[in-house]
């Protein structure tokens, strides 16, 4: 694999974290943050695209989103909603397991 194939799945997981804490922690940011981060990361503007729209500077759209990525990181370290759901899942799966096993 070569080192854009890396860095190309390294961004992907990167961006499937952060869209799983999006979904979990969206409610605690302010409409703003909320506004900025789902056009950037989920309609797919540029930083340009961004800061012409809400005419402000490209490196305060690209602050912002740095800024909503270090807040979701800490609701997750705080909160641990994530972590507590993926536990319970994968407790249900060997629940499940178990359960088929004994048919």
């Amino acid at each position: 694999m070569s080192t854009n194939e890396d860095s190309g799945g390294i961004e992907l997981e990167e961006r499937m974290k952060f869209n799983l804490l999006y979904d979990f922690y969206s409610p605690l940011l302010t409409k703003r943050q909320r506004k900025i981060y789902e056009m950037v990361c989920f309609s797919d503007l540029t930083l340009a695209e961004v800061a012409d729209d809400l005419k402000i500077s490209r490196q305060a759209v690209y602050i912002m989103k740095r800024r909503v990525e270090a807040i979701l990181e800490k609701f997750e370290r705080d909160l641990k909603f994530v972590a507590i759901t993926r536990d319970l899942e994968n407790k249900i799966k060997e629940l499940e397991k178990k359960l088929n096993l004994g048919r």
